[in-house]
């Protein structure tokens, strides 16, 4: 008989997890399941989108999801150990959900984290416009560090011009496949065109010094970012996608960088960039300033178009956003 996760995640929709009282919030991704208790959130990954099994990494089959898990809460403890607690194995018995250790029998491994509020999102920070210079520049010093937690190992023979190609042929099939009346197709393909072109213009600067510069990534923006009280954290930055775990050092930095120059500010930006160097104790390379905008602008504006067909609150961010890009990109196109 064929497994499936139902049963256990419907018992934990009901409030049956080891530990907690009360019925949870239930909130479902496009890759998890995810429990949200007054103080503890639990996440399980499914294993039936076969959206995401087909068109980024296929955890179907229970050792791929394991194995995905164990290494996508490593990377994520790593960046943040106050917010991602311990992972468990979680299993059905007798009827009832029991919670053990995160060995290969148990049905399916669980993150244990510590619940964090919406309002403390950087996005949603950046849209009330409730982040200060002094804040940005705090942002900026503590991803850095993040970054440096993460990045242990140095990554060799890795062409950035075939990379960033690769980066490009992603963009264009995420957006392509959002293009209608919000981002006109005339609009999407001039950024991709200027992307391009700027690739090939600096080829051997690509395959040489830039080549060298490639470091672990993830999937780093303002709605996987958290400032509360002083503190700047990252939740949910593992990569879903193997060309996705490499980029440019600086493409993590503009990611972040991006959104708070679209959402807030210039001004807040330049303090961002300060902290930022001033943690790394060197000048941030700004001769990819403007291809690494223009990419990181798009990804974030697509994704928020694609939030607001079914959040409307996502619509002033994404009609903000695309005035941005379209501003920015007349600037340097």
């Amino acid at each position: 008989m064929d497994y499936s996760q139902r049963p256990l995640i419907e018992l934990m929709k009901q409030g049956n997890v080891p530990g907690e009282a009360g019925v949870p919030r239930h909130i479902e991704t496009v890759i998890s399941n995810v429990f949200l208790f007054p103080e503890r959130a639990y996440k399980v990954y499914k294993r039936d989108n076969a959206f995401f099994n087909a068109s980024f990494r296929d955890i179907s089959g229970k050792a791929a999801r394991f194995d995905f898990t164990r290494k996508d809460f490593a990377w994520n403890r790593a960046l943040s150990p106050s917010i991602y607690l311990e992972i468990k194995g979680v299993s059905l018995r007798g009827g009832s959900v029991t919670v053990g250790e995160p060995a290969d029998d148990a049905d399916e491994l669980m993150f244990v984290m510590n619940r964090i509020e919406a309002k403390d999102v950087l996005f949603e920070r950046l849209m009330k416009g409730s982040v200060t210079t002094e804040d940005a520049y705090i942002i900026g010093r503590q991803l850095a560090a993040d970054l440096q937690s993460v990045r242990v190992e140095p990554v060799t023979g890795v062409n950035y011009f075939e990379l960033f190609e690769r980066e490009l042929e992603d963009l264009r099939a995420w957006i392509q496949g959002l293009s209608g009346a919000d981002i006109p197709q005339e609009e999407w393909t001039a950024w991709l065109a200027y992307l391009e072109r700027f690739r090939t213009e600096h080829q051997a600067w690509y395959e040489g010094e830039l080549s060298s510069q490639v470091a672990q990534s993830g999937d780093m923006h303002s709605q996987n970012a958290i400032f509360t009280e002083g503190v700047f954290s990252l939740m949910d930055t593992y990569p879903p996608k193997e060309d996705w775990k490499l980029a440019h050092e600086l493409t993590m930095f503009y990611r972040i960088g991006a959104d708070i120059w679209a959402l807030g500010s210039r001004e807040l930006f330049e303090s961002y960039r300060l902290g930022y160097e001033q943690s790394i104790n060197q000048k941030v390379d700004r001769r990819l300033e403007e291809p690494l905008v223009v990419y990181s602008a798009a990804i974030m504006m697509a994704y928020l178009y694609s939030l607001q067909k079914s959040d409307a609150s996502k619509k002033d961010a994404a009609a903000k956003y695309h005035a941005f890009l379209r501003a920015y990109f007349r600037s340097v196109a």
